[in-house]
């Protein structure tokens, strides 16, 4: 049995006005086609919905019950549509998004409070974490995408450049190297090095590549921990730049360090099977016009 939406909307204007000359008028159909409409409701639902004579249409008992049912899911699709129209208007809506740490401070976080301005009933979902868990929560489709470093080695995520970002070396104002505009790293090898876990491998591979065997006095976590272990006289530490305008500086500076350039490409990385929804693809377009503070500079030595 396939009752159409034209039928039903059709029943409930003849339920409503008691006259098929009015109801088609009102749904646009000249009255024979009208007539065939109830008719073929009727045959399909195997009951009598009108008493029609030539004077007068009567809704009967059974018709009464299915007026008033019909209504409701009439209503729920009107809502259901209307719902669907509010989130292609991104009047509604989820955004979930996964970001590493070192990003969500300033980059991602200024982005989405102007989302958030523009676009309030978007309720917003922020997953902090690191690399080969945002892979996890990409390959659950457990965030529309991610704001993170380039993803090697995984066919199922796409990722799409925004921006190069830069590692540049942290140490106390007065530290001798801070005369230097920028630094070698075989300034470096003296310095008891404090590494971020996220970014040992690239900076092992810058030092690999300078010949020099350099390896960590101290690793950590977050960058908060690394910048207060330097101010503590722990020793240097190098960190994502793009980071830098959020973090306390206070009686801290920092230089950038020449080549080889210690650079990771930043993008949005997401499932090749998800389709972005509209809160998360106009949201991906906020990214791409926010331009981040700190990122590298392809001209610095």
């Amino acid at each position: 049995m396939r009752i159409k939406l034209r039928q039903v909307e059709g029943f409930l204007a003849a339920a409503d006005s008691l006259s098929f000359s009015r109801a088609a008028e009102k749904i646009g159909m000249t009255q024979p086609a009208f007539s065939q409409l109830i008719r073929d409701l009727e045959s399909a639902l195997d009951v009598k919905l009108f008493d029609r004579s030539t004077r007068k249409v009567r809704i009967t008992d059974i018709g009464l019950l299915l007026r008033d049912q019909m209504r409701r899911g009439l209503l729920e699709i009107d809502n259901a549509c209307s719902n669907a129209r509010a989130i292609t208007r991104l009047e509604r809506g989820q955004l979930s998004l996964a970001v590493l740490p070192s990003l969500a401070l300033s980059f991602v976080t200024e982005a989405l409070a102007s989302f958030h301005q523009a676009y309030p009933g978007v309720q917003i979902r922020l997953q902090e974490a690191r690399t080969p868990y945002i892979a996890d929560l990409l390959t659950r489709h457990e965030a529309d995408f991610a704001v993170c470093a380039r993803i090697e080695a995984d066919h199922a995520l796409q990722f799409e450049h925004l921006f190069d970002d830069e590692l540049v070396a942290v140490l106390p104002k007065g530290h001798e190297l801070a005369r230097h505009q920028a630094l070698r790293w075989t300034q470096l090898t003296g310095e008891a090095l404090i590494w971020l876990a996220a970014q040992s491998a690239l900076i092992h591979k810058a030092f690999e590549e300078n010949e020099l065997d350099k390896s960590a006095d101290h690793q950590v976590l977050n960058t908060v921990t690394a910048l207060s272990m330097v101010r503590a006289g722990f020793g240097v530490t190098i960190v994502p730049l793009v980071a830098l305008p959020e973090l306390n500086m206070r009686g801290l500076i920092y230089r950038r360090l020449r080549a080889p350039r210690p650079v990771r490409e930043i993008g949005l990385c997401r499932h090749v099977d998800h389709t972005l929804s509209p809160a998360a693809e106009q949201f991906r377009q906020f990214l791409r016009r926010t331009p981040p503070r700190g990122s590298a500079d392809p001209k610095t030595p």
